[in-house]
């Protein structure tokens, strides 16, 4: 095979993805990452325990309140439990989410493409206008990467 055959064959799904990292590393793309839509059981970075933990501790909690100083501080204490979950515990997760799709999704090709399954991720091109956004499930990521040259 020439050096000009090796040019011009394609690129293989492997190095796309480790164009693609290069590039988001270089902030030539902006990987727009919605939680929302990785936070389901079927999802490769999503986790359970990222929000049980929250439950059960907050859950202990409460009837540790309740037990000491009976029912209605314990539904109290559940009720700014609830609260704090909705708030700090979403937050929480959201963030896990986040650095898993960074972490282990642009590091193998088989979760990358379990993620892109799913609606909530967004390629951005920072220094191309010309190029239109992609986005899961439906758009071209390979097509993407490799209109960067």
């Amino acid at each position: 095979m020439s050096s000009t055959d090796a040019e011009a064959s394609p690129e293989t799904a492997d190095q796309l993805l480790a164009r693609l990292r290069l590039l988001d590393r270089d902030g030539r793309v902006e990987i727009v990452i919605d939680p929302r839509h990785l936070d389901h059981m079927d999802s490769p970075v999503a986790s359970e325990a990222d929000g049980n933990i929250w439950v059960y501790g907050l859950i202990l909690l409460a009837v540790a309140a309740g037990g000491w100083k009976g029912v209605p501080v314990g539904l109290a204490v559940a009720a700014l439990g609830a609260a704090v979950y909705f708030t700090a515990g979403r937050a929480y997760k959201h963030r896990r989410i986040v650095r898993r799709v960074r972490e282990t999704g642009l590091e193998s090709l088989a979760t990358w493409r379990k993620l892109w399954r799913f609606r909530g991720l967004v390629l951005k091109a920072r220094d191309r206008p010309d190029l239109a956004d992609c986005a899961s499930p439906d758009g071209n990521w390979m097509g993407f990467v490799r209109a960067f040259n």
